[in-house]
């Protein structure tokens, strides 16, 4: 009983301090953290790899529900470009190397001295080889460019044969697509410039829906036709930007050709035919790649944001990742 009562008295002393401590320290119930630097905890901080980076990445951005804007398309094109730098640049060489290569012997360079007929059969020869060479040059590397670009935009990994096999098999859709978009655009421009510039906005997803869908011939247009309702301005705009950045690159390559830039350069230099041709080859496969790349990754961020706009694939996506999310858990 003595125990209880003081048990009983000390209640009161203990509720009396309680509330004093409670007074004094309003915030008392805050939790307070100390962090260490994790130098003096012998270790650094774990850094993702590579992949995973870009994986984490692509997935954040296709994700995110909504419309990009000019700039928004135009900074994830580069940021793509700039992580996947080596890949996509080595695809655009490899696409534009044979033709290159056969520049010394097909150049403009190579008639400038022709007299006769071989002064117009030749310079015409080269330009039609020329002409078709860069159409299938410029499909190949958009083809290839294309899948490894969307793949990064949806986090995915690509196998690299996989990629070249498909689109080897389907080169002549591809090729096809592009050679009626060139028809329509060039016979469009003559028509006032006007109608060119609508044929080549409203086919531009032509080729992308082609490779990355698997559409043929007819449906890719169509697709095309129907993905680019309305937003003209907003793809003239990302264009003519991508066209400003690219523009010194396809101008350096193209001057270097030139029968006058050519022998001024040799006299420049001091080198010989054959090693001012290997230096050209190589410098403009690699400028042209570079060209390509940015190209290709542009139209398939603006492809994919225009199915975002028209048919609501980043919902898709969401609902796709919610229900793997819901059969592993």
């Amino acid at each position: 009983m003595h125990g209880a009562a003081r048990s009983s008295q000390k209640s009161p002393e203990k509720a009396r301090a309680a509330s004093l401590s409670s007074r004094a320290m309003p915030h008392a119930l805050v939790t307070v953290v100390s962090l260490r630097p994790l130098d003096e905890l012998g270790q650094e901080a774990a850094r993702p790899a590579r992949g995973e980076r870009v994986r984490g990445r692509g997935v954040a951005h296709e994700q995110a529900v909504g419309r990009r804007s000019v700039l928004e398309v135009l900074d994830l094109s580069i940021a793509i470009l700039r992580d996947h730098f080596a890949l996509m640049v080595g695809l655009g060489m490899l696409a534009w190397l044979p033709l290159l290569a056969l520049q010394p012997f097909i150049g403009s360079h190579v008639w400038e001295r022709s007299v006769g007929s071989g002064a117009m059969f030749g310079p015409t020869l080269s330009g039609l080889i020329n002409t078709g060479a860069s159409v299938l040059a410029e499909c190949f590397g958009a083809a290839l460019i294309a899948q490894i670009a969307h793949a990064a935009l949806l986090g995915q990994d690509v196998a690299l044969g996989r990629v070249m096999r498909s689109v080897l098999v389907r080169l002549h859709v591809v090729a096809g697509v592009a050679l009626v978009t060139v028809v329509l655009t060039v016979a469009g421009t003559c028509a006032c410039y006007v109608p060119g510039l609508l044929f080549a906005w409203k086919l531009s997803a032509g080729p992308m829906a082609c490779v990355l869908e698997g559409q043929g011939l007819r449906k890719s247009i169509s697709r095309s036709w129907t993905l680019t309702r309305g937003g003209f301005w907003r793809w003239l705009l990302l264009t003519w930007t991508v066209a400003a950045i690219v523009g010194p690159f396809r101008g350096i390559t193209a001057a270097a050709d030139w029968p006058g830039a050519r022998a001024q350069a040799l006299a420049w230099t001091g080198l010989s035919g054959t090693t001012f041709d290997l230096v050209y080859v190589l410098v403009s496969s690699l400028l042209l790649g570079v060209t390509i790349a940015l190209q290709a990754a542009m139209l398939t961020v603006y492809y994919a944001d225009c199915r975002v706009r028209r048919e609501g694939a980043d919902l898709e996506l969401q609902r796709a990742h919610l229900r793997t999310a819901e059969v592993t858990s």
